[in-house]
């Protein structure tokens, strides 16, 4: 099935770190669930993060990422495997449940690669459709300069 992952970073005073979107083939929710968190483990290590806390309202992700595989997270192993691999590089990692609501931004910058066909990453500024939801949320971030591709 054809999905995207959309990723927002930010760090502890809430401020903008970057994120992306990206187009994914995937097999099922919960196996773009896992590619995304390993997505965001990379995308924070090649920012030179050592701790860092992953959020995410996937409840089953985060028991097979601590191990109970009792709800039916064992097709995603391998996936589980992998991001295991990648957060023993970090000093520190703590995986978040939050609910729909609070994951908002994420979902809206998925949704901005439902219509684009390769990776968009944001480095320095969100896009213009994440301000609003970054602002409801209550994370500041910068001023945007409106831009055409």
């Amino acid at each position: 099935m054809k999905g995207s992952i959309g990723i927002v970073s930010h760090n502890s005073s809430g401020e903008w770190c970057g994120g992306l979107a990206s187009p994914l083939l995937c097999v099922s929710s919960l196996s773009a669930e896992a590619a995304a968190a390993l997505c965001a483990l990379h995308l924070a290590k090649n920012r030179g993060y050592l701790k860092v806390i992953l959020e995410t309202d996937c409840k089953v992700l985060i028991d097979g990422i601590t191990g109970n595989h009792g709800n039916n997270s064992w097709p995603i192993l391998p996936l589980i495997d992998e991001i295991h691999v990648v957060v023993s590089s970090f000093e520190e990692v703590t995986w978040s449940w939050v609910p729909r609501s609070a994951n908002r931004a994420a979902h809206v910058a998925a949704s901005i690669d439902n219509k684009a066909m390769e990776l968009q990453s944001w480095v320095d500024r969100p896009p213009l459709s994440l301000v609003g939801v970054l602002t409801s949320d209550a994370l500041p971030c910068p001023p945007h300069v409106a831009y055409a591709v």
